[in-house]
């Protein structure tokens, strides 16, 4: 799996042009490694059928794994295993199939890989592919977690006396997380340079920095006014037209910020009224924020 990814990833990144091409094999050797993970569990379950089915203990019905919990199925039935083989054969069959379909449609026109337009081939592909490897890793997760007491001795992290499994888990993902936030903390430095958003000669206190990050107040009115929007969608009334978000902006542009104090210099409702250093703030902090205005 690993040198299959490497070469992939490489050969989309040197040759972009063809990238769906090499991408389209990578996602079709994805079926494969379904396919071999579904087979290990059965060789940790047992060497042929009849012992695995043997193997299987606990009550005769059980129910579903989530969404599907309401419903019961029966694992001690010697169709179980069949039917999870079933299941995830046939990803190993539509991914491939769906693969070739995908090349023949771009060298063709027909698959605009942009857009999910029902004239083109694309959407059809995905909704195939997502409803395909649904069933195949519901499959998957239904069988382990049917034998995974069966199973329990060929775990890769063992409890100590200190540790259970569960920690252990818990413990290695939040590492990892720890890890990755250091590289991101590195890329957001330059993603999201603050530098565009400087006011000559105003300096903002940590405080208040922190008070505009952390106030969910316009989430909170965005959140309400959706509300209303849908309401007012149902019942074929027109939307109405909010200003508040640009008058916040302009506000906020308009505040002179010494020493952790803030003194509004005038009314900013009247446009008309602000001088001309206060406008430039205003439509320079307005032009960051295309969306707002």
């Amino acid at each position: 799996m690993i040198p299959i990814y490497s070469i992939i990833s490489f050969c989309s990144y040197r040759w972009y042009k063809q990238a769906l091409y090499y991408e389209t094999i990578r996602d079709c050797y994805e079926a494969i490694c379904i396919h071999s993970f579904f087979a290990l569990l059965l060789v940790y379950l047992g060497d042929d059928i009849t012992t695995r089915q043997s193997k299987i203990t606990g009550p005769e019905r059980r129910k579903l794994v989530f969404p599907l919990n309401c419903f019961y199925y029966r694992p001690l039935s010697d169709m179980f295993l069949h039917y999870m083989k079933y299941g995830i054969l046939q990803y190993v069959i539509v991914k491939p199939a769906m693969t070739i379909a995908t090349v023949v449609l771009q060298i063709l026109g027909l698959y605009c890989e942009t857009t999910f337009n029902f004239a083109f081939g694309k959407v059809y592909i995905t909704i195939i592919n997502f409803i395909s490897v649904t069933v195949a890793m519901y499959c998957l997760v239904l069988l382990y977690v049917t034998i995974k007491t069966e199973i329990q001795e060929h775990n890769v992290f063992k409890a100590t006396e200190y540790w259970s499994v569960s920690n252990i888990e818990i413990g290695i993902s939040a590492l990892l997380i720890c890890v990755e936030m250091i590289v991101f903390a590195v890329l957001h430095v330059y993603a999201f340079n603050y530098t565009p958003y400087i006011v000559p000669n105003v300096t903002t206190p940590l405080r208040k920095s922190l008070h505009d990050g952390f106030n969910p107040i316009d989430l909170a009115k965005e959140i309400g006014w959706a509300c209303k929007d849908i309401g007012l969608l149902i019942m074929g009334r027109p939307l109405p037209v909010r200003d508040g978000q640009v008058s916040g902006n302009l506000q906020r542009a308009n505040t002179v910020r010494a020493k952790n104090r803030f003194f509004k210099s005038r009314k900013v409702s009247a446009v008309g009224n602000i001088n001309e250093s206060d406008l430039e703030a205003a439509e320079k902090l307005m032009d960051h924020e295309p969306g707002k205005h």
